[in-house]
């Protein structure tokens, strides 16, 4: 006998097993997505940084802008060997940590020392200027674009 009740009960246990598998597929996809765009990101661009460390020259507090998530933005330039790096870092509210011997993260702009200014490498246009009071001013071209204050 096929009873209304015998059939909808094989229904929803049907109905639950092709849920269920339908998620698990989901999931493992959604893992090999991960797993495969962490793979590209790692491999697309080099990292010529890894590992290297520089000295401190100088913290700047850029007081205009923060970061996506809110957060409030400084920047270190430094020297590693007869390279010279600037790198923005992130930090909440007057909790920043300096580093005598910060690492050269990937995300730091090479520079070139031009006289009293550092000239970036990769857009030889903008350029960092430490003024008489020791603050941070940034140009691109003959226009200052930023005003940082000293930190140290």
């Amino acid at each position: 006998m096929n009873h209304p009740i015998i059939r909808t009960g094989k229904f929803l246990v049907l109905a639950i097993v092709v849920a269920l598998s339908a998620c698990d597929n989901k999931a493992k996809q959604s893992a090999e997505e991960k797993a495969d765009s962490t793979n590209a990101a790692a491999t697309e661009l080099p990292d010529t940084t890894k590992g290297k460390t520089g000295t401190l020259i100088g913290a700047w507090h850029d007081e205009a802008i923060k970061s996506e998530k809110g957060e409030q933005i400084a920047y270190e330039l430094l020297s590693s060997g007869d390279k010279f790096y600037i790198q923005a870092i992130t930090f909440v509210g007057n909790n920043l940590k300096l580093n005598d011997t910060p690492p050269v993260t990937p995300s730091a702009s090479e520079l070139k020392k031009d006289g009293d200014k550092y000239r970036s490498a990769e857009r030889p246009e903008e350029y960092y200027l430490v003024d008489k009071d020791g603050d941070l001013l940034i140009y691109d071209g003959a226009e200052m674009v930023a005003k940082c204050k000293k930190l140290i």
